[in-house]
């Protein structure tokens, strides 16, 4: 989660690193930005909203395009260094914190969601509209309660190459508890969301509902995506807390450590800002040959979207 360390202390103009950094990230905005807005439009004005699933999708691709707005302020930050003052730096560490911190617990939330619908439709029909209108709320408000501690420890720090924007505490107790709630939080809502996934892949198979390609497709591409573009970074969490644990006890282990995590961490941490540009493809776009079927298999479109998603 902690993408926002993206080694801004080594900011060089010329800094190769840097502008591969920041050639991934502008791609990310360039293609993500249009198509989550795509995915937003197309929701409100092509199907009916009263569909809980795709008000979770849509708040999925509203949280994605809050993170991808950030981008242009964290690619100037990495070619030309902070200077837009400690307040811009902790409300945009906020902005994207707390909507990637929404982005996975509504991916989260849609496995659990699509399970209980599929497998126990009438347990999830007792919680009604009224509770899952308080869900969304939540679901933000329990991401800006997870925000609070990355941006209590984010600040402008004066550094050898100049003035950036980081995570900087006196105490190193506190960054190790700020990495360790990110990365806890990043495997336990991983685990849901590939477990409920594969439970409902299962499930699938076991009917006719719809094709059960699409369904595997589909499971399986959620799963690699959370792979490929989550894991790494909850890796590089890992091995700065352990690099700053045995900082005392083993100094050579732990140097060698803080060495691979400034190798790997800015590559890490542009993955996590990937899985937004890659959320519309994998969640939305993929059911866009199901919304234009012909009207005499609308029906059964709209059965095949509300399982499979």
């Amino acid at each position: 989660m902690d993408q926002l360390n993206i080694s801004i202390s080594n900011i060089t103009s010329g800094d190769p690193g840097n502008v591969v950094s920041s050639t991934l990230l502008g791609l990310c905005c360039l293609v993500g930005l249009p198509a989550n807005i795509a995915v937003v439009v197309v929701i409100l004005h092509q199907v009916k909203i009263d569909n809980f699933t795709l008000k979770l999708m849509l708040n999925l691709a509203c949280s994605d395009i809050l993170c991808l707005a950030s981008l242009p302020v964290w690619i100037y930050s990495l070619l030309c260094g902070w200077n837009l003052g400690r307040g811009l730096c902790k409300f945009f560490s906020f902005m994207v914190y707390c909507s990637l911190y929404s982005n996975i617990m509504t991916v989260t939330m849609m496995s659990v969601q699509r399970y209980m619908s599929v497998l126990y439709p009438h347990q999830w029909a007792r919680l009604g509209r009224r509770g899952e209108k308080v869900l969304l709320p939540a679901l933000w408000g329990l991401a800006c309660i997870l925000t609070g501690p990355a941006v209590a420890t984010r600040n402008t720090v004066v550094t050898g190459s100049g003035l950036s924007c980081q995570t900087h505490t006196e105490s190193d107790w506190e960054i190790v508890a700020v990495l360790l709630l990110e990365t806890l939080v990043g495997f336990v809502l991983g685990s849901i969301l590939v477990t409920f996934y594969f439970l409902l892949h299962k499930r699938v198979n076991q009917t006719t509902l719809i094709n059960t390609q699409r369904m595997t497709r589909l499971v399986t591409g959620i799963t690699v995506t959370f792979i490929i573009l989550w894991v790494p970074d909850l890796v590089v969490n890992i091995v700065d807390i352990s690099a700053t644990l045995l900082k005392y006890s083993h100094p050579v282990t732990s140097a060698k450590l803080k060495t691979f995590g400034k190798l790997t961490r800015d590559f890490a941490k542009c993955l996590t800002f990937v899985n937004s540009c890659v959320d519309p493809f994998l969640y939305a776009f993929a059911f866009q040959r199901i919304w234009q079927r012909r009207p005499d298999k609308r029906e059964r479109a709209d059965t095949a979207i509300q399982t499979c998603v």
